[in-house]
């Protein structure tokens, strides 16, 4: 019966490689030749890895710069949808609105069989409170700021995703051999885990992405893109159904593939542990 240790022996063997690749588990000049290596790797990895978050911190920057630009200039209203959801708005306060000044003044007209004298005085009150001109003036200037705002945000996603886009095409075909190395030690340090360990990251990803329960979280997707963009998710609710019942089935299918055809030469006992702990 093999033992088994406080720690995954999966972490040790990372260990014990890392200690071997710096020069402190084995001599010579193989393991300077090695050691050298991995640190070439090791800040191949690194700058790649800070061009990946270049374009994020660009993209902060330059929505500071773009929103200062144009919140000096309003726009209030980008499309149509915007429109129809204000207007919305207003006829939901207007409807409040008039309810309460409805059950207000009822309470202030039945004042007149009890205390005369005091009518006068609840009314001039209750007109002085309620200004209509002063209160919707007010409501229109908030929500008329509020989707200013919101105009704002959308113009500048579309420019910042624009741009943000175009920086990562240029790493991509500028910096192919620097990709090659990171992806290179990427998949090592995968492949140095433990089989049950890959085969619990392959099947959450998987069930997450492609599962039963996964086309709540396609929609939440699609919905934050659509408003992220502009749009509106309800008007395309055929669309979210055609997407939500085909693109899950697709990924499915190219995930199947790709572990039955390339992750099955690499590393055939994930293959078979994962079959194992699927059934």
């Amino acid at each position: 019966m093999e033992q088994i240790g406080f720690l995954p022996r999966s972490i040790v063997r990372t260990l014990k490689r890392f200690l071997k690749q710096i020069g402190l588990l084995q001599g010579g000049l193989f393991a300077i030749y090695e050691f050298r290596i991995s640190r070439y790797i090791l800040a191949v990895s690194f700058q790649c890895f800070f061009l990946i978050v270049c374009p994020w911190i660009f993209h902060f920057f330059l929505e500071f710069f773009i929103l200062h630009i144009f919140l000096k200039s309003p726009i209030i209203f980008l499309n149509f949808n915007q429109q129809q959801q204000a207007f919305a708005q207003v006829q939901t306060f207007s409807q409040q609105f008039y309810f309460e000044t409805f059950f207000q003044s009822s309470k202030i007209f039945s004042i007149n069989w009890k205390y005369p004298l005091l009518v006068n005085v609840k009314q001039r009150i209750f007109i002085e409170k309620n200004n209509l001109e002063t209160i919707y003036q007010n409501y229109f200037l908030k929500y008329a700021h509020f989707y200013n705002e919101q105009s704002v945000s959308i113009v500048t996603n579309w420019i910042l995703d624009f741009t943000t886009f175009l920086f990562f095409v240029v790493i991509l075909v500028f910096l192919i051999p620097q990709i090659l190395v990171l992806k290179t030690c990427f998949i090592e340090a995968l492949l140095s885990l433990n089989e049950t360990i890959k085969c619990f990251f392959l099947i959450f990803f998987l069930d997450l992405i492609v599962g039963f329960h996964s086309s709540k979280s396609w929609e939440i997707f699609l919905q934050y893109i659509f408003e992220h963009f502009g749009f509106q998710i309800y008007q395309n609710s055929n669309f979210i159904a055609f997407f939500i019942s085909t693109f899950p089935v697709f990924l499915d299918t190219i995930f199947k593939y790709w572990i039955f055809r390339y992750l099955n030469r690499i590393s055939p006992c994930t293959v078979l542990t994962y079959q194992a702990m699927i059934e």
